[in-house]
């Protein structure tokens, strides 16, 4: 099957919030040995072109991928996509309305800080920023590069993380079912991401049914083993009940080896070859129908 292969199908580049470029990003996933390989930004396919080159070069498989945000129940909840049209009006011009509504979120946090005697200004944050979305990572980094705080993760713990005081609710945001459609109407694959940060595993259950989710990310790195027993148990009951395979996908989430996470590398990855092989098999396939 393959299993001494290595995929990882879920990271970031600075087109949204990594550290890397995605040629550089790509760089290090040949390096790190992997055979399958997706960049996952964001709300943006701006580095996904370039990915795909220097993938390609290296000889990897790779799939395109995006990471929505959307929010239900008060709770933000990430889609990812793969395998869908980059060109595709409608994802384009919704990803560019959420990408203004974030960039208005960012004024109205800076203006927070502000009220909170941090001095960080627009410009501060768009120095941090290196691709189209403005995203709360950026302001960390600001707010790091100005010493009101060492890391980024200290800076959500006592500012901008939720329920703190600079922290503002984004607007208007997507829905999972609307996520679900957008990359299903792109020609794309939907999964809900790193679920064992929402406890809506009975929600998660019943989206298969209603908005048509193709699949769950059960192998996510902050995912433990008694979490991927959870969710591939929970992927077997959509499967019993639904008489039908779904996409069981995961990866590293890699942004940068010291972005907010411990030890975060390339490489080490839970994701069974299999299973990531399944996906860029069927993406192949539809793509070429």
């Amino acid at each position: 099957m393959g299993d001494h292969l290595k995929a990882d199908i879920h990271m970031h580049s600075t087109c949204s919030d990594g550290g890397y470029t995605p040629e550089q990003l790509m760089g290090k996933c040949a390096k790190a040995g992997l055979s399958i390989v997706s960049l996952t930004d964001h709300d943006t396919t701006a580095g996904l072109e370039q990915a795909s080159k220097i993938a390609e070069k290296h000889e990897m498989t790779f799939i395109n991928g995006i990471e929505l945000s959307t929010r239900t129940e008060g709770v933000s909840v990430d889609i990812l996509g793969y395998g869908f049209n980059i060109d595709d009006q409608s994802l384009q011009k919704t990803l560019a309305f959420h990408r203004d509504k974030r960039k208005a979120r960012m004024d109205e946090m800076i203006g927070k800080c502000q009220e909170y005697d941090l001095h960080v200004t627009i410009d501060d944050v768009k120095k941090q920023v290196t691709g189209e979305t403005y995203s709360r990572p950026h302001l960390a980094k600001a707010l790091i590069s100005k010493g009101y705080v060492e890391t980024v993760s200290e800076a959500f713990d006592k500012f901008i993380g939720y329920g703190k005081p600079c922290y503002v609710l984004k607007e208007e945001e997507m829905k999972p079912q609307e996520a679900i459609s957008l990359i299903h109407q792109a020609g794309g694959v939907a999964i809900v991401a790193h679920p064992v940060f929402y406890n809506l595993d009975d929600h998660i259950y019943s989206w298969f049914e209603q908005y048509g989710l193709d699949g769950i990310e059960v192998y996510h790195r902050d995912h433990h083993p008694t979490h991927v027993e959870r969710f591939r148990k929970l992927a077997q009951k959509v499967e019993n009940d639904r008489k039908e395979n779904i996409f069981k996908t995961g990866g590293s989430d890699f942004h940068h080896e010291s972005f907010g996470r411990v030890g975060e590398e390339l490489g080490i990855t839970k994701l069974p070859y299999h299973e990531a092989e399944r996906l860029s098999d069927f993406v192949l396939q539809k793509n070429k129908i």
